[in-house]
C-alpha cells in the first residue's frame, strides 16, 4: 500500500499537480510527503542546500531528506505530524516565510511534541520549495 501512495504521489509530483500554487500550500503539501517518509520526494519539494536551524543547532544539507533519520523517529514513538495552524507572515515573487504550530503523535494519536516553526521558501520555476526551518526549541530529527 505504501509503495503504491507513494507511487501515485511521485506521478503527481512529475505530472506538476503535486505542486501547490501558494507557500502555505507548499507546507501542507510537504507535510503529507514527511509523513510517509519519502525522502526522494522530500527532497523534491526542497532546494538545495536547505538550511535547518533548531534550538542552537546549525544544519546544512545537500538535500533536505539528508538531515531526518525516519526510522530513528519511529523509534522514539512517532508515527506522523499535522500542522495545528498556520500563517503566511511574507510572499513575494522569490520567496515567503510561513510560521506554523505543528505536532508530532504516536500511534494512539498521543502528541509526543508541539512545536512552533518559520520556514522559508523559494519560488522557482513556479514550484514553491522549502529552503530553511527555523525552530527556537529543541527538537529530534531522529539522529
Amino acid at each position: 500500500m505504501t509503495k503504491n501512495l507513494t507511487t501515485l504521489l511521485l506521478t503527481l509530483l512529475v505530472s506538476g499537480s503535486l505542486w501547490a500554487q501558494n507557500p502555505e500550500e507548499a507546507l501542507y503539501k510537504y507535510f503529507e510527503l514527511f509523513n510517509i517518509a519519502d525522502k526522494d520526494a522530500i527532497n523534491e519539494a526542497s532546494d538545495s542546500p536547505f538550511v535547518f536551524l533548531i534550538g542552537n543547532n546549525k544544519t546544512v544539507s545537500k538535500n533536505y531528506g539528508d538531515s531526518v533519520d525516519f526510522e530513528g523517529l519511529r523509534k522514539q514513538g512517532w508515527a506522523y505530524s499535522k500542522i495545528n495552524k498556520s500563517e503566511l507572515i511574507y510572499a513575494d515573487e522569490l520567496s515567503a516565510m510561513v510560521d506554523i504550530n505543528f505536532s508530532r503523535l504516536n500511534d494512539d494519536e498521543k502528541v509526543l511534541s508541539t512545536t512552533d516553526a518559520t520556514y522559508l521558501l523559494v519560488n522557482k520555476n513556479g514550484k514553491w520549495l522549502l529552503k530553511a526551518g527555523f525552530i527556537n526549541s529543541n527538537l529530534s530529527l531522529g539522529k
